[in-house]
């Protein structure tokens, strides 16, 4: 999948990511557990709730303190789809993160989920490049089983619906075609983004713990007409209890 020279997991990078967030003030420590957000109505929640924390990179991440425990990042500041991600989980990373986790929007796979629910994807189909410079193409991308556990339960006891299964991380915004959709809810996956499997991919690589969330912010079902306005501004809502959520798992260590 890496073209020309061939894969090379074990090397040194030209570049790292201690590099990238080191200043003169040294390296910046952010909670062990980071959310990444990546629509601009989940940052304007996380201001609501949270602590800014100084701009700690060299590109202009911006850090909010929502608990002792945990911290979020609003990726889309920065753009969208997988190595945008692997680039902000990379240097979360780098600054102390040890449990990252994707909160954001996605395109429901099957037409019968509210739009409340949250969905919990169990693996991760890697159909962006990325990943594959982080690990070889045999190997299966999941979320870090105890935390997406405790995503669901505490998801439970706050009264959001949840579904898991898999979902298509893609790179192709406008190649998402018919015949692959089909086949992907015939196969019972949740959903569609452009983010999981890059964040998923480095952070098995940096041995730290992961899981997505995602809200539902449209229907990528052909020939089914299932209304989705203003169904973004729902993911707020998700916020509390993955905040709750992660807290527990930084406790449980």
């Amino acid at each position: 999948m890496i073209p020309d020279y061939g894969p090379t997991y074990d090397s040194e990078a030209l570049f790292s990511p201690m590099e990238s967030v080191s200043s003169t003030e040294g390296v910046p420590e952010l909670p062990p557990a980071v959310i990444l957000g990546v629509q601009e109505i989940l940052h304007e929640a996380a201001q609501d709730i949270g602590t800014p924390i100084d701009p700690v990179t060299q590109r202009p991440f911006e850090y909010h303190a929502l608990s002792d425990s945990v911290g979020f990042v609003p990726v889309q500041q920065i753009g969208v789809g997988a190595p945008v991600a692997a680039i902000a989980t990379e240097k979360v990373i780098a600054a102390g993160a040890e449990c990252v986790v994707m909160l954001g929007g996605s395109a429901a796979l099957q037409p019968d989920f509210s739009p409340d629910a949250a969905l919990l994807p169990t693996r991760a189909v890697r159909d962006e490049g990325a990943s594959y410079h982080y690990l070889p193409p045999d190997k299966t991308l999941c979320p870090t089983p105890e935390l997406l556990n405790g995503l669901g339960e505490t998801f439970s006891e706050h009264g959001v619906e949840t579904h898991r299964g898999p979902t298509w991380t893609t790179s192709a915004l406008f190649r998402e075609t018919i015949p692959q959709l089909e086949h992907y809810r015939r196969e019972g996956f949740v959903s569609l983004d452009m983010e999981t499997s890059a964040i998923w991919a480095v952070c098995r690589y940096r041995g730290v713990d992961t899981a997505t969330i995602h809200g539902i912010d449209g229907y990528a079902v052909p020939g089914e007409q299932v209304p989705t306005e203003a169904l973004t501004r729902r993911l707020p809502a998700l916020l509390d209890p993955t905040v709750e959520a992660l807290e527990a798992h930084v406790e449980r260590g």
